[in-house]
Order: structure tokens, then C-alpha cells, then sequence
């Protein structure tokens, strides 16, 4: 996704809006945040409409029902709205420099060596 300001340095603030507050990366956010709220409010339509659980037959037949679906979806929101926001930072393309050249990181950064341990003989 490339942006209209690419050519201005990264600490430059942005034009029309607070100073320090880059408004696309709380459009983006948002953007996310409505995407995951939709899918997870579809699967809790999915979990009443298919009776999952027997959840559609206590909601329709109990007085509570509604709320006990608001309930639901705001934790669905909540839930489905955070791990698609951050499933969208952590996709985010890096720079070139902030990468290692391209090296993969060691499994075990310090070598291991063999320690000799003094065991008394068995009879």
C-alpha cells in the first residue's frame, strides 16, 4: 500500500490533523476493527442460526435472550476485533533497513558445550 506522503521522512507530522497523530494508521486500525467485528458478529449469527450447542434454543426460548446475545456479540467484538487488528499490524510490510540483511536468527544464540559430571559407580 503505498501513500500519497511516501516522500516525506517518517517523523514529519501530518498535515490537517493533530500534531504527532498520523490519522491513516488510526483509519487502518479502524478499518480492522470494523472487519473483525463483523466476521465475529456473522459467527455468532452462525452459532444462534445452526443451534450450536443448543445456544439457538435457549436464546428463542428464554426472556433473556437478547441480552444474553448483546452480551455475546460485544465479547465477539471485542475478541474478533483485536486479533484482526493485530493480525494487520504483524502483516504490515517492514523497511529494507530494519531487517538483518536477511540472515535468520539462531536457534540457540550462545554455543552449548558438553559439561563433564562426575557420577558414583554402581555396584
Amino acid at each position: 500500500m503505498e501513500y500519497a506522503d511516501a516522500d516525506k521522512p517518517a517523523s514529519a507530522p501530518p498535515e490537517g490533523g493533530a500534531k504527532g497523530l498520523d490519522w491513516r494508521l488510526v483509519r487502518f486500525l479502524l478499518t480492522h476493527l470494523i472487519i473483525g467485528t463483523v466476521s465475529g458478529w456473522i459467527f455468532v449469527a452462525a452459532l444462534i442460526w445452526f443451534d450450536i450447542g443448543g445456544l439457538g434454543s435457549l436464546v428463542t426460548g428464554s426472556s433473556v435472550g437478547p441480552m444474553a446475545v448483546i452480551m455475546l456479540m460485544i465479547v465477539m467484538m471485542i475478541t474478533w476485533g483485536a486479533g484482526s487488528m493485530g493480525t494487520a499490524v504483524f502483516l504490515l510490510p517492514r523497511k529494507e533497513e530494519d531487517d538483518d540483511k536477511g540472515k535468520p536468527m539462531p536457534l540457540f544464540p550462545l554455543r552449548l558445550q558438553p559439561a563433564r559430571a562426575n557420577a558414583p559407580r554402581r555396584r
